[in-house]
């Protein structure tokens, strides 16, 4: 490179200095004239040299990127249910505000917001219905990968009561996190309703289990008088006696239903004199009353822990009559089963044709699950829409990627919570997915998600398939409880995979989607889609939508068109139990579809007032930062300041200039080289 730019220095100087060294040149101007014409074609031909021979010229330039401090402020209720509420509304926002600005002039300042979810703020209105501590870290490592994380301060009372365990979620956060405890941690008299267990869905003229729990605390032992109650109509009560300062007793109900549809209790404990939160000694609980049992046929080649996780599954919902076999011992029939489970089927041993056809031939849904022992040629030429060529037997392990364009049924877990999961055991080599499939979830291998299926569904005429194509999913569920401290996620991906798979499709021409149960804070939101004829998805009728309550009062809206059909947000509404109809006609036909939902007003907020410090307490201990009350909050702006792991990083960046991409260089050339012509001709020169 620099022999180069030494040659086109030299080539330059030559052909300016040759025009301008002859005798009849140096006769009709003086020296200094001809150095100035020299110099000015000199930097022209250097200048298309340049061009021409493509020289580049590399510059080192570096940048200071300052650390990002995160200031995650909890927008909950609960910071406003204390003594102090006037305080944290006004001279707490205040103080926190002075801390932004302070941290401002060191440090790049992010101010987050969180309570049910997280988002960047400037200013609070502590209404949260709920807290998840956990989303800050899930936040911070989504929107702010590949800057310079410097330290999350998180100010809140560390009463957590969503979402996954702060302290797990945040094991992967290397850099110090800083809390500022507030609350009051002093217990105060309560009795509450804890919590209410039960199934969503039950059936009619059964009995079915309400489990209640009931927490005491410094209230005046005696007894109390525990019911439950179904629009204001007693349907069960019980005497439960307070003995200590602190109990916790669970009481169990039995009810019976014989109306099918939505039914609301109310779980309600006497409320003491000296109860600070009479608010949570009331419960809420819907339950779905339903004569629709769906008998499913759990069918293995040999037993596996994970037919066993998905039996536990099944088995909690009063929906589904489970009956469980070896291929060995089954004896064939499968025409009275809604949806039939082949796990590791067809094997080497044990070929399900048989069975196969019968499903196709009474449209009996089927979930595979792949595994070591299942034939997968035998698997590929059932007509099921499966076709994975295995390479050499080989087995690997794949990571479950959420398919964010998933629409075949709705879920409500996103990806940060599944990829956590360990992986399946899936065979190696080519998976054929026709066209007409939907992918619930990819294969991750290693840090790469590809384009094969892992988990996906898809139809053949009739016949809905949903296929698993690996072996490990009970080790999903452990997983899912170290994080959740439940089964939630891992439950809902087998609950809403059998329940699409057992759903008989009666080709309705409308159909009307909205959840069963909705919180009084969150918006109702209806979907429906329109068939005509052909069944072919329209958007372009009118779909009236009457909502009535339990006063009579009915009010009317109109479905919005959308891709996917049709849409309609009807905004928050009162808690209470309510009836719609939806409505719409093409040509002659009408088409009229009913249901009910409930909105209930309940707040994880009012079930604890008391602050949980020590929870903030570990969480900065873990990661090399420090709690310090709110009266102290000041000084969390020096600890960072003097913290050796909260630092600029310095990136060193090349930049490559090209002068056949510059036209200023081609331009200045153009112009030296008529500014060099214009001076021979104004001194007088040949």
């Amino acid at each position: 490179m620099i022999a180069l730019l030494l040659f086109c220095v030299l080539l330059a100087c030559a052909m300016a200095w040759l025009p301008y060294s002859g005798k009849r040149v140096k006769s009709q101007v003086g020296r200094w004239q001809r150095i100035a014409m020299m110099s000015l074609r000199f930097l022209a031909v250097m200048s298309l040299l340049v061009i021409l021979l493509d020289l580049t010229v590399n510059r080192q330039t570096t940048e200071k990127q300052q650390p990002l401090v995160v200031l995650a402020q909890d927008n909950s209720s609960s910071m406003l249910m204390n003594a102090d509420s006037d305080w944290v509304r006004t001279d707490y926002c205040r103080q926190l505000d002075a801390l932004k600005q302070r941290l401002g002039k060191h440090f790049d300042v992010r101010l987050l917001a969180f309570a049910d979810s997280v988002a960047e703020t400037d200013g609070f209105s502590f209404d949260g219905q709920s807290t998840n501590m956990s989303s800050v870290f899930d936040y911070v490592q989504n929107n702010f990968y590949g800057e310079n994380v410097g330290a999350i301060v998180i100010a809140s009372d560390g009463i957590v009561n969503q979402g996954a365990d702060p302290l797990y979620k945040s094991g992967a956060f290397s850099k110090p996190v800083y809390t500022i405890a507030l609350g009051d941690t002093l217990p105060h008299p309560d009795l509450s309703i804890d919590r209410v267990a039960s199934n969503k869905t039950v059936y009619r003229n059964s009995r079915f289990p309400l489990m209640v729990y009931v927490k005491g605390q410094k209230v005046p032992d005696g007894d109390y008088v525990l019911k439950i109650s179904e629009k204001d109509k007693i349907i069960e009560q019980r005497t439960i006696t307070i003995k200590s300062d602190y109990s916790y007793q669970k009481e169990l109900f039995y009810l019976e239903e014989d109306e099918v549809g939505l039914h609301q209790y109310m779980v309600q404990v006497d409320v003491p004199q000296n109860d600070v939160n009479a608010q949570n000694n009331r419960h809420n609980v819907v339950v779905n009353v339903s004569d629709d049992v769906l008998d499913v046929l759990l069918l293995q080649n040999s037993w596996h822990p994970d037919a066993s996780a998905i039996s536990q599954v099944l088995r909690k919902n009063q929906r589904y009559n489970l009956t469980i076999s070896n291929v060995s011992d089954f004896d064939g029939n499968v025409g009275k089963y809604s949806l039939i489970i082949l796990h590791q089927l067809p094997s080497f041993e044990n070929d399900i044709q048989n069975i196969v056809s019968q499903a196709k031939r009474n449209n009996i849904p089927l979930l595979v699950i792949v595994g070591g022992q299942t034939n997968l040629k035998a698997l590929s030429g059932l007509g099921l829409g499966i076709d994975i060529k295995q390479k050499h037997s080989d087995y690997e392990n794949a990571y479950p990627a959420l398919n964010a364009d998933f629409k075949w049924f709705t879920i409500d877990f996103d990806a940060t919570q599944t990829s956590i999961f360990p992986p399946l055991n899936v065979p190696y080599g080519d998976y054929g997915v026709v066209p007409t499939s939907q992918v619930l979830f990819y294969q991750r291998i290693g840090s790469v998600t590809t384009q094969m299926p892992l988990v996906y569904f898809t139809q053949t005429s009739d016949l809905k398939v949903g296929v698993i194509c690996g072996e490990g999913i009970w080790r999903w569920r452990l997983i899912d409880y170290m994080s959740e401290k439940s089964h939630s996620v891992t439950d809902e991906i087998v609950n809403k995979t059998i329940q699409y798979l057992s759903t008989r499709e009666k080709r309705e021409r409308l159909v009307v989607t909205i959840d069963d149960v909705i919180p009084a804070h969150r918006d109702v939101v209806a979907e429906a889609m329109l068939y005509n004829k052909s069944m072919e998805l329209v958007n372009s009728v009118d779909v009236d939508f009457v909502v009535t309550d339990e006063s009579g009062y009915k009010f009317k809206s109109a479905f919005q068109p959308s891709e996917m059909g049709y849409v309609l947000n009807l905004g928050r509404k009162p808690a209470g139990k309510y009836a719609y109809e939806a409505s719409a006609k093409i040509g002659d036909e009408t088409f009229v579809k009913k249901g009910q939902f409930v909105v209930v007003e309940e707040s994880a907020e009012m079930n604890n007032l008391q602050a949980d410090h020590s929870l903030l307490y570990q969480l900065a201990t873990d990661h090399g930062g420090q709690m310090v009350p709110a009266s102290q909050m000041d000084e969390i702006v020096q600890m960072i300041e003097n913290d050796e792991n909260v630092v600029p990083v310095v990136t060193a960046i090349s930049k490559i200039f090209r002068a056949v991409d510059s036209v200023f260089v081609l331009l200045l050339s153009v112009f030296l080289l008529c500014v060099e012509w214009f001076l021979r001709k104004f001194w007088g020169m040949d």
